[in-house]
This record gives C-alpha cells, sequence and structure tokens, in this order.
C-alpha cells in the first residue's frame, strides 16, 4: 500500500483452472480497490489477503495523506459489506515480515525451532495496541475472518518472491503458481517475464 494515488489499469487473464476472469489492479490502497468494485456491485464484497497485507491495512502511516486518518480510509473499506478473509501466514516468516517487511523466503533460518509450525491467523495476530479496539470490533462483527480449510502446502509462497525470481530469469517461479497462470505469464510475457532465448540474445 502506498498513500498516493495511482491510475485504474486493468488486466485481465482467463484462468482454465476457476473458469473465470481475475482482474489485476494497480490500485495500491484496499478502500479504493473497494470502492471501485462498489461501483458495478451491490452485492458482498470478499477480499482474500495475508497476515501482511493485513498489517499494512492497519499501518497508520499509509493515511497521513487523509484528513480523518485511518477512520476516513476504512469508511469505504469495510461499508456495504465488505468482508477481508485473511490467509495465515507461517511464525517464521511472519517474524521476518516484523523486521525487514519482507515474509521469510522457504528455507530461511528461524529463531526458535517452533516457528515452522506455528501460525498467524487473524485471531491471533498482533496489532497496535492504540487500534487494538477498532481490530476487534471489525472482528467480532465478522469484518474480518480467518480463512479455513487452506492449503498448507504452499504457505511459503509469497507473490513478491514470485514477481522477483520472473524479472531475473529464475525458472523456478514456474513451480511456484498453478500451470495455466505459468502458462499465461510466459504467452503474454506478464511482470517483466523475458523467454530464455530472448534473454540470451540480450546478455
Amino acid at each position: 500500500m502506498r498513500s498516493t494515488p495511482r491510475t485504474f489499469s486493468p488486466a485481465w487473464i482467463f484462468s482454465a483452472t476457476s473458469g473465470s476472469p481475475s482482474l489485476i489492479s494497480n490500485y495500491s490502497e484496499y478502500y479504493r480497490l473497494t470502492s471501485y468494485f462498489r461501483r458495478y456491485t451491490k452485492e458482498m464484497i470478499g477480499v482474500a489477503m495475508g497476515i501482511n497485507n493485513l498489517l499494512e491495512i492497519f499501518n497508520e502511516k499509509y493515511y497521513e495523506n487523509l484528513e480523518g486518518g485511518i477512520l476516513e480510509a476504512f469508511g469505504p473499506l469495510f461499508r456495504n459489506a465488505v468482508k477481508l478473509y485473511i490467509y495465515p501466514m507461517r511464525q517464521e516468516a511472519y517474524d521476518r515480515y516484523l523486521t525487514t517487511g519482507q515474509p521469510a523466503a522457504p528455507g530461511a533460518s528461524v529463531g526458535h525451532a517452533f516457528a515452522a509450525n506455528v501460525l498467524i491467523t487473524a485471531r491471533n495476530v498482533h496489532v497496535v495496541d492504540n487500534l487494538r479496539n477498532l481490530y476487534d470490533h471489525l472482528q467480532e462483527n465478522h469484518y474480518i475472518d480467518s480463512i479455513v480449510g487452506f492449503d498448507a502446502t504452499i504457505l511459503s509462497i509469497f507473490s513478491r518472491d514470485v514477481l522477483r525470481r520472473i524479472k531475473e530469469g529464475d525458472p523456478t517461479w514456474e513451480k511456484m503458481v498453478p500451470v495455466p497462470v505459468a502458462e499465461a505469464i510466459k504467452k503474454r510475457h506478464l511482470f517483466g517475464y523475458v523467454p530464455p532465448a530472448a534473454a540470451r540474445a540480450a546478455s
């Protein structure tokens, strides 16, 4: 998230696995994104995100440009049946995020042995004290819920890591996304993807 508004420029990728379109947006503020969706539907809007994104939403520095601060942003974010579904994060990734701003990469060393098996969820995540009552209110009224039935084998995969590998020409990124998504990225040269042959010719 950033405090500077950005122009919306969506790209559509059809996912063969789900049979439905996916929207990629460069809206960096979630309250702007949900306001955009509200123009086209009166139904409930569900937003799935990770623990790190949830903490970014509760970071007051991103709302310094708003006269009403975080409360001004939360009005349009949560009004009219908007709900946040939070994907859990392993303790090791959470610890690294708190210290570096980046989740731990697969295989990264951790400070304590049990970290690899502990999950941080929407129910046990730590929010700064002055916003704790606000967070509890949103959770108790089901504006924020934990995702259940998740695939624990993919908890070590983070979008930033995938994007970095794509830009660096590291082919291991293909194993981190569904096959149809990898095929679409390579076919349309998305996210800075350069075919191996083209990369060799340019070097």
